[in-house]
């Protein structure tokens, strides 16, 4: 557990898709980026990675400080793009979507 703790504090997008390796499979049939604003730091990235990840659904996730994007895989019959922008605000960050991505092949 502190591995796990020490990797989401030092390197979110490594921890995010991690977090998408550990969980059970998901089929993603969608891929959205979302601009994000309100982060300050490196931890701000990892906190949205894990509340998205717990959304029902959700098979790949990949926040950045730097660029302020959040690139998130989902499967729609389970989560909509709202809902998880809708996740996104009420961990407390802006969030709007740049636009409709097909889905990645993991």
């Amino acid at each position: 557990m502190r591995k796990t703790l020490l990797l989401l504090l030092t390197t979110p997008p490594i921890a995010a898709a991690l977090w998408a390796a550990e969980s059970p499979a998901v089929t993603a049939n969608a891929t959205n980026q979302f601009q994000i604003t309100g982060m300050h730091c490196d931890g701000c990235a990892s906190g949205i990675a894990s509340e998205l990840h717990r959304l029902p659904g959700v098979a790949y996730v990949q926040v950045t400080f730097s660029n302020r994007l959040a690139v998130v895989a989902y499967d729609t019959n389970r989560v909509s793009a709202e809902g998880l922008k809708k996740a996104i605000v009420e961990a407390g960050y802006d969030a709007k979507l740049i636009k409709p991505r097909k889905a990645i092949r993991h």
